[in-house]
């Protein structure tokens, strides 16, 4: 068993740690911060390098309590006892404090790349490395020397505008409790982050994206295929308020983003828009059907679709909440 870390959106621990559970039946979970978990598992780095609901995987190397990163600095190069596998090429040492970049002393910075290069037979390379190992400290005291296996693409550069995170969209599906077979929508598909993450990640099913911009809906159809999802998701433009096209209890689950009214106008106002929506939902959904809308805004009520879970969460640096809501067996 190796030790390992990831870190995620806080607010989300409970369903990361769940997923973890699965993706890793062999996992023991050792430390639970919001925000970050550290756990032990005999899985190979590769796997933990892809775990599709986290932002980021790190390999432990040493574990520390209340050390500041150039204490944590002076402790690796002093220890002869650690070792790490695997790594080749180059690599470069990041420090960070409370998820903010710090500097380091530069001699204690040097002696530690030089441990490293010894200890890994790496060159260290501060601009363009192949690895990077990080100093890290939590504002809770925990500390930690790993190496990020991890290399996902900066989010400002690779997602569009508006579209969710794919880890955040993992973690979306996974709230509907995705079973084989089932009839899955997402009537806001926008970008189609959520519906895209539903096909690649869980059982067969139908995925339904759906928008009612044109543009939006065109855009998402060559993306599709383009990832060759053709045979997992059906494009369509619908309006979300009028899903004239689905029976009565004729869709499993829902799972979607819808807009916040902050940046693009509303024809209703928010809470009247809602109001809408969820009648609307309730209509399509079958009873015990699963409903998790993101939101920054407050879920007016609806006897037929109770709350059954909500997660606080930040988005793009604004609070927002997951809903979990389920269909009711009768109404």
């Amino acid at each position: 068993m190796k030790s390992y870390y990831s870190t995620f959106i806080p607010g989300l621990l409970e369903p990361v740690e769940e997923a973890l559970r699965e993706a890793l039946p062999d996992s023991k979970i050792v430390l639970s911060l919001d925000g970050l978990v550290a756990y032990e598992t005999a899985a190979k780095p590769q796997a933990i390098a892809q775990l599709p609901f986290v932002t980021n995987s790190f390999a432990i190397v040493k574990r520390f309590q209340g050390a500041s990163p150039g204490e944590m600095a002076r402790d690796v190069v002093n220890d002869q006892t650690w070792s790490i596998e695997g790594p080749r090429g180059t690599f470069r040492v990041i420090a960070s404090v409370a998820n903010q970049l710090v500097a380091v002393d530069n001699k204690i910075m040097e002696a530690l790349e030089g441990r490293v290069a010894e200890k890994t037979r790496m060159r260290p390379h501060r601009s363009k490395p192949d690895h990077e190992f990080w100093l890290l400290q939590r504002t809770e005291g925990h500390g930690f020397f790993a190496l990020r296996l991890s290399h996902h693409q900066s989010y400002d550069k690779s997602l569009e505008k508006g579209e969710l995170r794919p880890e955040l969209a993992n973690i979306l599906c996974r709230l509907s409790d995705p079973a084989p077979n089932e009839l899955f929508l997402d009537p806001f598909a926008g970008s189609g982050a959520i519906a895209i993450q539903r096909a690649k990640y869980f059982p067969a099913g139908l995925v339904i994206a759906s928008d009612n911009d044109e543009l939006k809906v065109q855009a998402l159809k060559q993306r599709v295929k383009a990832l060759d999802l053709r045979k997992r998701i059906v494009v369509r433009r619908d309006d979300a308020l009028k899903l004239e096209r689905y029976e009565d209890g004729s869709i499993h689950k829902i799972v979607t983003d819808p807009p916040w009214g902050h940046f693009v106008g509303l024809d209703l106002p928010i809470e009247e828009f809602h109001r809408a929506m969820l009648a609307e939902f309730a209509r399509v959904l079958r009873p015990g059907g699963k409903l998790v809308i993101l939101t920054a805004e407050p879920l007016p009520s609806d006897d037929r679709l109770p709350l059954r879970k909500r997660f606080n969460i930040l988005v793009s640096g604004k609070k927002a909440s997951v809903y979990m809501l389920a269909r009711t067996e009768h109404s």
